[in-house]
């Protein structure tokens, strides 16, 4: 018989729920708007807060939640929070692992992208997706069963540079049968992650357990072997490698542009601040420290300073706070660590008094939209400047490649000063059987990309050894 007005509501079993929001795809409240009026379900909260948008998953994949498709590793997230929720943590990390190789890691420094387009942050908060997967990566770690091909492939493969890139590539390639060996030129595997990134935010038994698992598949890692210092390319390949992979990342610190930047001997690049750090926890940097920078490394570098006993860290930064690029909980940690941070401001010169470091002059800055419609540009204010005494400048504006080494060992007729064509779509370089991985090929990107950069460039060499590229 008819009935009047609809018939049923939306049920949500709640204990089955993994907030993906898959369901909704197939809603009838995403065409039919008057649907989405109910304040008191779960769908009316939904659309309350997506002002009035059509379609959650609009030019997506209606089988890919939104936090899985965020990911650049394509993670299960509902599959392994799911299996965490049930007990089976041992099943949670073996499903990590089909798609992470480096889930310790990642569970402590990944930039939570998947959180970001978390469907519950819709109704209150998102899932704390990065801190379920240390907990089972912390958990199951020191009992993990390897799972991968034994050495089944006649071709070797070296690669240059044991960071998140190097390594997720060895991994990969191992897993597919290769032999693999990895150069790194630090005393410990690890690249950056080693000893850029302080302790206090990525602990080194998390590390080190990814890095035995990859060693455990066979994989040998030689380090104290510097790039261009204790080998070539060619050494490579007369060693018998059928293909190279560079993935050195970004070394070379940028410039703050700034007059008396060449004098100061007292201002120094995060990432020799950053080492100095991870090798003596005991030398106090300066009494007053001004960081300039708003990425991970300006406030990885404000925090180890305040550590080190400086009695004033300040942070300066030319965009506004919602604009800074590093992770917000590590932002919060640092101001309540008794980090200050100089919201629009910019640096317009150091000053010195005689040959020692007095302070830098400083201007406030304001945003302005971008003509094309772009981030919002920082621009300076006349007549703003402003003096903050300082006995340590730490520059942390970014970093870029370095790639002159790989360039003088171009084929003659293609080599030009310092450059290097890379291909990031094919991945690889003008240089035969060489291709190129994470930030050194992409320029700075997070430890996530560079993994996600390192599979795919795995993914190349097997198609090159195989023929078949």
């Amino acid at each position: 018989m008819a009935v009047k007005g609809r018939t049923h509501r939306p049920v949500i079993r709640h204990e089955r729920c993994n907030q993906c929001a898959v369901c909704l795809g197939g809603c009838p409240a995403e065409i039919l708007p008057e649907m989405r009026g109910e304040e008191e379900s779960l769908r009316g909260r939904v659309y309350s807060r997506r002002d009035g948008a059509l379609r959650v998953h609009e030019g997506k994949d209606l089988g890919r939640p939104p936090c899985q498709a965020a990911c650049p590793l394509g993670q299960d997230v509902r599959g392994y929070i799911k299996l965490i929720a049930e007990g089976r943590h041992a099943d949670a990390m073996a499903l990590i692992r089909e798609t992470n190789p480096l889930p310790s890691i990642c569970g402590h420094i990944c930039p939570r992208p998947c959180e970001a387009h978390c469907i519950r942050g819709l109704v209150d908060d998102a899932v704390s997706i990065r801190s379920l997967k240390s907990f089972v990566a912390d958990r199951e770690g020191g009992r993990i069963e390897l799972h991968f091909k034994s050495r089944a492939v006649d071709k070797r493969v070296s690669v240059v540079g044991s960071g998140p890139a190097g390594l997720s590539a060895a991994h990969e390639l191992a897993a597919k049968g290769y032999g693999v060996e990895i150069f790194e030129s630090h005393s410990r595997p690890g690249g950056m992650l080693a000893w850029a990134i302080p302790d206090f935010r990525l602990p080194r038994d998390a590390l080190d357990r990814d890095i035995s698992y990859i060693e455990e598949m066979g994989v040998m890692i030689k380090t104290g072997r510097c790039f261009g210092r204790d080998f070539t390319l060619s050494d490579l390949k007369r060693g018998g490698t059928d293909a190279i992979i560079i993935a050195t990342g970004t070394m070379r610190p940028l410039k703050l542009g700034i007059e008396n930047e060449k004098e100061c001997e007292d201002l120094v690049d995060c990432l020799s601040f950053l080492r100095r750090y991870a090798e003596d926890k005991r030398s106090l940097p300066g009494e007053r420290v001004l960081v300039v920078g708003g990425g991970n490394a300006a406030i990885d570098s404000a925090r180890a300073a305040v550590r080190l006993g400086a009695g004033m860290v300040k942070l300066l930064y030319r965009r506004g706070p919602d604009e800074m690029p590093a992770d917000p909980g590590e932002v919060q940690a640092a101001i309540l660590e008794g980090v200050g941070i100089e919201y629009l401001t910019a640096p317009k010169r150091i000053v010195m008094k005689g040959e020692a470091l007095w302070g830098m002059e400083c201007l406030k800055t304001e945003l302005r939209e971008d003509i094309q419609g772009g981030r919002r540009s920082p621009v300076v204010i006349p007549g703003s400047e402003f003096f903050l005494e300082g006995d340590l400048i730490i520059s942390a504006v970014g970093q870029e490649a370095d790639y002159g080494l790989l360039a003088k060992e171009l084929p003659e007729g293609k080599k030009k000063e310092g450059v290097c064509p890379l291909d990031p779509e094919t991945m690889s370089t003008p240089i035969e059987g060489v291709f190129a991985a994470g930030d050194f090929l992409h320029g700075p990107t997070s430890v996530v990309e560079a993994m996600a950069s390192g599979k795919r460039v795995a993914g190349r060499v097997a198609g090159y050894l195989s023929g078949k590229e």
